[in-house]
């Protein structure tokens, strides 16, 4: 492991080589940790399918609709959707645990998710989300975490924390890799996935240079999840939905171990990228979720 990687670890108190050879799944998929999630009797005469799991995405409720913004009363509309045509929601945990081969799914199981970390999810979603009784997991940008945006307000650490003790889970969406850098040639590029340019050396970093800068990011952001809500598990949300083989490569390297994009799909636990369901925008009422859901219904 580079220095770098080493340094970013004992300043942040991550992992120890101990918990590297230990596996997470031990303690979160043992039956003392998640519980089996519960199907009811009609949920049975209404199977969509088993053995598999779609993943839903979301990013910003208000009342006023946009590009990745919906309406709470729209968001409420989808979850009672849900309910009424008998998909089981589960956590993530409990998706990990089934492609790791040790747990079992209940029929027409979904995953709720929210990607960016806005504070919309505290406020508006969480409370709904309880009162249905439904887990959701949020794909925090570490870095703006406490941050003060007037417009746009992010979750704060501590509503975070308290959300982790209600059941719901927060991993990263990256520290802070989620703006676009510019290139060689000026061009706006996810820094992900791309060499940027560097003003002060007059020059593109080196394929190396980003590998370290990546690396880093990610350790420092996972670092301050860990140190925070003392996360076990290490997942990775793709910002912009960009990556490419390389970049997973390293990420499994530094102990991730499941990545989420913004490809559409049902998840059958035979992959580490996990693709979603596109739910959180203004164009997808109740009745389009239902459409594009049942559209993966064993036939």
């Amino acid at each position: 492991m580079p220095t770098y990687f080493l340094l970013l670890l004992l300043l942040t108190g991550g992992w120890t080589q101990a918990e590297q050879q230990e596996s997470p799944l031990d303690s979160i998929c043992s039956p003392s940790a998640v519980s089996a999630p519960k199907v009811s009797p009609m949920a049975k005469k209404s199977i969509h399918y088993t053995n598999k799991a779609l993943f839903l995405t979301y990013h910003h409720l208000a009342d006023k609709e946009s590009f990745i913004t919906i309406t709470p009363n729209k968001f409420k509309q989808h979850l009672q959707a849900l309910k009424d045509n008998h998909y089981n929601v589960i956590t993530i945990e409990d998706y990990a645990c089934f492609h790791a081969h040790r747990k079992a799914l209940p029929p027409n199981a979904v995953v709720i998710t929210f990607d960016d970390g806005y504070r919309s999810f505290y406020e508006k979603a969480y409370p709904m989300l309880k009162q249905m009784g439904y887990p959701a997991t949020n794909f925090v940008i570490v870095s703006d975490v406490d941050s003060d945006n007037p417009s746009l307000p992010f979750l704060t650490w501590p509503q975070i924390v308290e959300m982790k003790r209600d059941g719901f889970s927060f991993y990263s969406h990256t520290y802070d890799l989620h703006q676009k850098k510019r290139d060689e040639a000026g061009n706006l590029v996810p820094p992900l996935t791309n060499r940027i340019y560097l003003p002060k050396e007059q020059r593109l970093e080196s394929e190396e240079e980003k590998r370290q800068r990546v690396g880093g990011d990610l350790l420092l952001g996972e670092a301050l999840l860990r140190s925070k809500l003392h996360n076990q598990l290490s997942l990775l949300c793709f910002p912009l939905g960009e990556y490419n083989q390389a970049v997973i490569d390293d990420a499994k390297q530094l102990g991730f171990s499941l990545f989420l994009t913004t490809k559409e799909g049902i998840n059958s636990g035979s992959s580490e990228e996990i693709t979603r369901i596109s739910a959180g925008m203004p164009y997808v009422s109740a009745d389009i979720l239902l459409k594009k859901l049942l559209q993966y219904d064993q036939k």
